[in-house]
């Protein structure tokens, strides 16, 4: 099914499928779905009507849906790194919007960064019959994926867009998303910076990481000298909170840039409690900019992400439908608020 943009000139979008190219062709859903999978079956005449249908409303069926045909359990799998952080919520949101409306639902799990448990996660899934998978793989190796790449549903998956090169893949660009975040930070004159990250092993934590080194050295400056990398296991307030309180010790940052927003939290936490002023004493950056982060005081400069529209885009690929999107509206752009600010030393 293909998500077309309104002809009204609104945000919303129109989406087509099956019915809307059988109506526009004047023949059956079976003769459509008969042109898709067994074109013998159908006469040249008639196939040229609904390829005519289907180019005209950019209809775009994909591999992964047509891993889905054949199973009756009505349940899509979703596996996210934690779904009590409010980005992957939206994103959550954004799928059920799509999957709702065909009957469906979701079968959700958490894999909090941790491999071992992602294994578990994809087995249980596969045992519980679900009838197609979308998941944010913690790893690439092909060893760990293997098993889980000869399952019989299809598999639809949410990582980088440096890694989402094939059609059954959806993804943000988190090397350009941390660039921008680090070169707010130098064009404010920030030279000690330190960064909040996951384990490097979770292809967007070292995308970011790579997006935050290529920033500082497209300024001519080492990354050595200018950054201090905080590795956590997970990325959440509490250890948001412990990176903090270690960064305040030490006591040499300018400022913070967290791999998350929920890490960021957990930083803005430490600081009210240890009275240390944003961002006149420090300034702190995000990355997601979930529903909460205007809202805090002061409100969190981040990298917006659109999440719902990921979700959404994820949906529609695992369905069958071609999600019609500029890429731009996938693409982090940064959002300053009053999180951030010129540096105590270059102001005095």
């Amino acid at each position: 099914m293909n998500a077309r943009k309104s002809s009204g000139g609104g945000k919303g979008f129109q989406f087509v499928g099956v019915r809307q190219v059988a109506a526009a062709a004047g023949v059956s859903t079976g003769t459509v779905s008969n042109v898709l999978n067994r074109p013998e079956t159908v006469s040249e005449q008639t196939r040229l009507r609904v390829q005519g249908a289907i180019d005209a409303l950019g209809f775009v069926p994909s591999i992964a849906a047509g891993q889905l045909r054949g199973h009756r359990s009505k349940q899509i799998g979703v596996v996210v790194p934690d779904v009590g952080n409010p980005y992957w919520a939206s994103v959550l949101r954004g799928v059920e919007s799509i999957i709702e409306a065909e009957g469906l639902s979701m079968l959700v799990s958490s894999t909090h960064q941790d491999r071992k448990r992602q294994r578990s996660i994809l087995r249980a899934h596969r045992s519980q019959g679900v009838d197609g998978l979308i998941h944010v793989p913690i790893s690439e190796s092909a060893m760990e994926w293997q098993e889980f790449e000869r399952c019989t549903y299809g598999i639809v998956t949410i990582k980088p867009a440096e890694q989402g090169t094939d059609r059954a893949a959806v993804g943000s660009d988190d090397v350009t998303g941390a660039r921008l975040a680090m070169e707010h930070l130098l064009e404010l004159g920030h030279r000690s910076i330190c960064f909040i990250n996951g384990p490097h092993f979770v292809p967007w934590c070292a995308n970011r990481l790579e997006g935050v080194r290529r920033a500082i050295e497209a300024r001519g400056l080492r990354p050595s000298k200018v950054l201090k990398e905080i590795s956590v296991a997970d990325l959440t307030v509490a250890e948001g909170k412990i990176a903090a309180k270690r960064i305040l010790a030490e006591g040499e940052a300018t400022a913070v840039l967290c791999a998350n927003d929920v890490t960021a939290l957990g930083v803005i936490l430490a600081c009210d409690e240890a009275r240390v002023t944003i961002p006149q004493d420090l300034s702190v950056v995000g990355y997601d900019d979930v529903d909460f982060a205007p809202a805090l005081r002061p409100s969190l400069t981040t990298v917006h992400q659109p999440s719902f529209e990921i979700g959404v885009a994820a949906a529609c690929r695992l369905l069958g439908r071609a999600y019609e999107v500029d890429a731009t509206m996938l693409a982090p752009k940064l959002v300053a608020r009053d999180s951030t600010g010129v540096p105590t030393s270059i102001r005095d």
